[in-house]
Parts: C-alpha cells; sequence; structure tokens
C-alpha cells in the first residue's frame, strides 16, 4: 500500500451504492478521499432465478461468481420460507475467490471449490484439477458477463444451466454534482471495475472530454480494451484483478509523474 501519493486525491468509485459503501474504507485506507457516484445499479430478477431454481435437484454442482447473487438468492428463498444452506445441501459448491466464500458463509453454506486464481479461467483449472461435475452444473450470476467457464465445461460434455439473478442497470440519481467536480479539476482519478460501469459512467457524465479528465484505472486488460473502444483514455491498469493493485498501480502512475495534478 502506498499512502503518501495518494494522500487528499479525489477517487471516483462507480460500483453500485452497497459496493461503494464497502469500497470507500479501502480507499480511506490508502489516505485518498472517495467520492460515492454509482453507476451501476442492481435489479433483481426473481422469476428467472425461481425458474433456474426449479432445475436445481439435476444438477451436482452450483457456481457463484459474486456475492451480489448469494445475497438476492438468500433473500428470495427467505420470502418463500427456505433457506439457502438447505436447498443447497449436497451440492458441490464452487466460487471465483474468497470473497464470494465469505459471503456464503454467511449463509452457512459449506464451499467445496476456491481457485487460486479468483476468475473463472481460475475455476476452469481447479475443475480439471478435482474432477468435472457429476450431471448438471447451476451457474447462478448477473445477466451480463463472461462465458469462459460454461464455454470450458460444454466442451468437455457438461451441461452448464445459467442461471440470471440480477442485471446491473443505470442508475437515475442525478449526476450534475459530480460533473460539476469533474468541470472544476477536483476529481483526481475514476476507477472502472466492469465493462458495464464504464459504458454507465460515459453516460451518466454525458461529455467524453469531461470523462476523460480523471486518470481512469482499470481492473484488467480486457476491460482496458474495452473501456478504449468505448473512447475512454486508460491510463492504469491493475495488475492482478483487485482494488487493492488497482489502487496500488494509481500511486505508482501518481508517483511516476513529476506533480499529481489535483493535489491539494
Amino acid at each position: 500500500m502506498q499512502v503518501s501519493k495518494l494522500k487528499g486525491k479525489h477517487i471516483l468509485l462507480t460500483r453500485t451504492v452497497h459496493q461503494n459503501e464497502e469500497l470507500d474504507e479501502l480507499v480511506r485506507s490508502y489516505g485518498a478521499e472517495p467520492e460515492l457516484f454509482p453507476c451501476l445499479e442492481m435489479e433483481p430478477m426473481p422469476d428467472e432465478t425461481m425458474s433456474g431454481l426449479s432445475m436445481l435437484d439435476d444438477c451436482s454442482d452450483v457456481v457463484f461468481s459474486s456475492s451480489n447473487a448469494i445475497h438476492i438468492l438468500a433473500g428470495l428463498l427467505d420470502k418463500e420460507n427456505l433457506n439457502l444452506a438447505t436447498v443447497l445441501k449436497d451440492k458441490r459448491i464452487a466460487v471465483v475467490g474468497n470473497k464470494t466464500a465469505k459471503a456464503l458463509k454467511q449463509y452457512d453454506v459449506h464451499v467445496d471449490l476456491v481457485p487460486r486464481t479468483p476468475s473463472q479461467d481460475g475455476l476452469i483449472e481447479a475443475y480439471l484439477q478435482r474432477g468435472l461435475p457429476r450431471s448438471t452444473l447451476m451457474f447462478f450470476r448477473a445477466d451480463e458477463g463472461r462465458e469462459a467457464l460454461a464455454r470450458a465445461l460444454t466442451s468437455r460434455g457438461v451441461k452448464v444451466v445459467m442461471v440470471p439473478v440480477y442485471r446491473m442497470g443505470l442508475p437515475k440519481t442525478d449526476s450534475r454534482q459530480i460533473i460539476s467536480s469533474m468541470a472544476a479539476g477536483y476529481i483526481d482519478a475514476v476507477l472502472l471495475g466492469s465493462a458495464k460501469a464504464a459504458h454507465n459512467y460515459l453516460r451518466r457524465i454525458d461529455d467524453k472530454a469531461l470523462a476523460n479528465q480523471p486518470v481512469i484505472v482499470v481492473i484488467s486488460k480486457k476491460l482496458a480494451k474495452a473501456a478504449g473502444n468505448l473512447g475512454l483514455d486508460v491510463q492504469v491498469v491493475a495488475k492482478d484483478a483487485s482494488f487493492e493493485s488497482m489502487l496500488d498501480g494509481l500511486a505508482e502512475y501518481f508517483e511516476s509523474i513529476p506533480s499529481s495534478r489535483g493535489a491539494l
């Protein structure tokens, strides 16, 4: 962690309201000042989720790629007087990373597979090492996302059922205060963790030149390419897919330039 070069920097957080609140503490630990600007809004998809659950008996394995899907699914089951741990009993449970595993443990769900690399690619490797699903795999996720795991397992004869639990929409809150702050040079950097966040960030600012004024920080090389295609000038790419790595990279960026813009 490099506190000194981020001290006093104003960093725009573009995740959902709940996720921004979690990220707020991390950003402050680097000495920076978080500016909350949600560019994603979770919209549960209860009908699609419950329809998918009706096929769960035919599945040997269940995958979760985010804590969002876990909390929404648990809430939907609670309304039906059902318990997540009971519903998932006797299933082999896989997650993308430790944060997702921690979310499941809140509901007393045992996790069987956590890949060394927190990604779908890491999960593919874990399944190849630990054994493919005996029958169908059910993947609870957002309605948009990578298809790497599904493609890899399908190509090896495993049936994969994708169950959309939520979609990410565009928040309808007023953007004018952040736009004014950005125009005044008050915002030093913006963190983008997904292609949808990048797309909605541009939509909410509604001015490509202004949106490019802060230092653009992305979570992966793949996202850097997607953001570039949208017209964003990415200056910092995280070395690994985490917000800690994004902030470390941003600190290194400010370290590398003679004078940090927007310094207080």
